[in-house]
């Protein structure tokens, strides 16, 4: 028989464990992320996709007490381009264990620890701001980070795991201090800091520094805490604008593309074609996100439900943005200054959308919810809610199929795979027929540079206009032939089509700036005839 004080005690003991629960779900999410993403650790190498590498270089350069720069090229120039903060995270993993290609482990072990903390913290948002259960909210995390999308990020060194758990607990502090009548002055000052730091890690952060001093300014009226807190975060990203601003010249102009800051990238795309740049980069970035999408909710479908599956996303997020903006309105306001600079950015938006993807999944969730709590009385408004269920389903349905599909053919390694075969060939030649002190031009340089110790220097560029072209080979010619006139270089090798036709057009020049002297699977290796 239960005595009274079992019957007390037994509400108490429920509580204690529901607490105990609730503290338990982020670690027990952030376990399960981390744990993929160890299992998810391969052997392949830095350098397939251009910034992974280029990371790396920045990194030893900073660990072997170089500075900032580009030390893989002759005469080390000053970096411009990627923002210091992932490098300098990599740099002090580099001074931990420097022995490399070993440490490059160490460099992707690091990249699941920042899924596992984006993990947690995305169930800690979800609960506080939305007001999800524990089980949803980490339904949601896991499903978010361990996402195909996220997962192509988070096995290269790539920034965007680095970012995303700095970007939600961001969030989060800031969304507290809005519901704060009175915010402390030391939360104002911190908080500035933190934005200015993401923005040194990506440059997208920048809609950090917009949207919480916008935020204050709307929802409460505070203009000095709104002011303070830019102040502190352009006072953390200034130094690096200004070393920027006064790098630009370190490079040649055929360099300045993949070289140089991407505010100087985008201005001279400006004044080549005009501020109707914009508006062709906002019709063709829309064009592939809703291509994007349209993979993600109905994969391999004919072109009708991909439509329908498109609207239904549309309508869940719509639906969603209302209750994203009134719980969370920093978050919904830094989402649409992303998307902002996303849609008139000249680059393929895809990986922009998927290095935020949890804040971009939460609007069709949020959507979602909203309907399944809607219950009208009226019949045509039921209709409504019973259609607007069922695609959710669908919606629901094809993105798991995707992701099934995902998880079978291991599509997040599918990129580097690829690039590591091809780049293979081109370090093998380099290593093997080319001296220690010879400089190379190549695809691929940081890659050559970290494998072999050969200094090198590119053979292509990349403009605003090849975002809309193809890139001709007239242009990676010109690249080329600057990067000779610039550079004592030894031999020029190349891979791709349009590369190989570039060199094979300096060849054919009379008289020949360069002459085939060698090959390797895949790839011509040519001599400048003059130096």
């Amino acid at each position: 028989m239960s005595t009274a004080v079992d019957v007390i005690a037994a509400p108490s003991a429920e509580r204690e464990w529901s607490f105990s629960l609730e503290a338990t779900i982020p670690w027990i999410t952030a376990f399960i992320v981390l744990a993929v993403g160890i299992a998810l650790i391969d052997a392949l190498p830095v350098g397939v996709v251009h910034d992974d590498g280029m990371y790396v270089v920045l990194a030893k350069s900073l660990a072997s007490g170089q500075g900032y720069r580009w030390i893989h090229v002759p005469g080390s120039p000053a970096a411009t381009h990627f923002p210091p903060g992932y490098p300098a995270l990599l740099a002090l993993l580099w001074l931990v264990y420097p022995a490399f290609p070993a440490n490059v482990v160490l460099f992707k072990l690091a990249n699941a620890c920042f899924a596992a903390i984006a993990a947690a913290s995305c169930v800690s948002f979800a609960r506080e701001r939305f007001t999800m259960s524990s089980l949803g909210a980490a339904a949601f995390s896991l499903g978010s980070i361990l996402s195909i999308p996220m997962l192509t990020l988070s096995v290269m060194v790539m920034s965007e795991p680095f970012f995303m758990a700095l970007l939600i607990p961001i969030l989060i502090c800031a969304e507290r201090v809005i519901d704060t009548d009175e915010p402390r002055r030391r939360d104002i000052i911190l908080l500035g800091i933190a934005a200015g730091v993401a923005t040194l890690v990506r440059t997208h952060g920048i809609a950090l520094i917009g949207a919480i001093p916008l935020t204050l300014l709307v929802r409460r009226r505070r203009v000095a805490d709104a002011a303070l807190l830019a102040a502190m975060a352009i006072a953390v990203v200034l130094p690096w604008q200004l070393w920027a601003g006064a790098n630009t010249a370190a490079l040649p102009a055929p360099m300045h593309g993949n070289y140089g800051s991407y505010g100087a990238w985008l201005a001279a795309g400006l004044r080549s074609e005009g501020f109707g740049l914009l508006w062709r980069t906002a019709a063709r970035t829309s064009v592939e996100l809703v291509a994007m999408f349209a993979t993600l909710a109905a994969p391999a479908l004919p072109a009708l439900p991909r439509i329908v599956a498109l609207v239904a996303l549309a309508m869940l997020s719509i639906v969603g943005a209302r209750s994203y903006a009134c719980r969370a309105p920093v978050s919904a306001l830094f989402l649409a200054l992303y998307a902002a600079i996303v849609i008139v950015w000249p680059f393929t938006p895809a990986r922009f959308a998927w290095g935020v993807w949890p804040l971009v999944l939460l609007l069709p969730v949020l959507g979602a919810r909203e309907i399944i709590k809607w219950r009208p009385s009226e019949r045509r408004s039921q209709l409504v809610r019973a259609g607007a269920l069922a695609l959710t389903v669908a919606l629901a349905m094809g993105h798991a199929l995707y992701t099934v599909r995902g998880y079978r053919g291991q599509w997040w390694a599918s990129i580097p795979r690829a690039g590591a075969a091809n780049l293979r060939p081109l370090v093998l030649w380099a290593a093997r027929h080319t001296a220690p002190t010879d400089v190379l031009a190549v695809e691929a340089e940081s890659a050559v540079y970290l494998y072999t110790g050969r200094q090198t220097v590119p053979v292509h560029t990349f403009t605003v206009q090849q975002y809309f072209n193809p890139r001709p080979a007239e242009l990676d010619a010109a690249v080329i032939d600057g990067v000779l006139a610039s550079y004592p270089v030894n031999a020029v090798a190349v891979t791709t089509r349009t590369s190989r036709d570039a060199a094979l057009l300096l060849a054919s020049r009379r008289p020949p700036l360069l002459t085939v002297t060698d090959s390797f699977p895949g790839g011509i290796v040519l001599t400048p005839t003059h130096r």
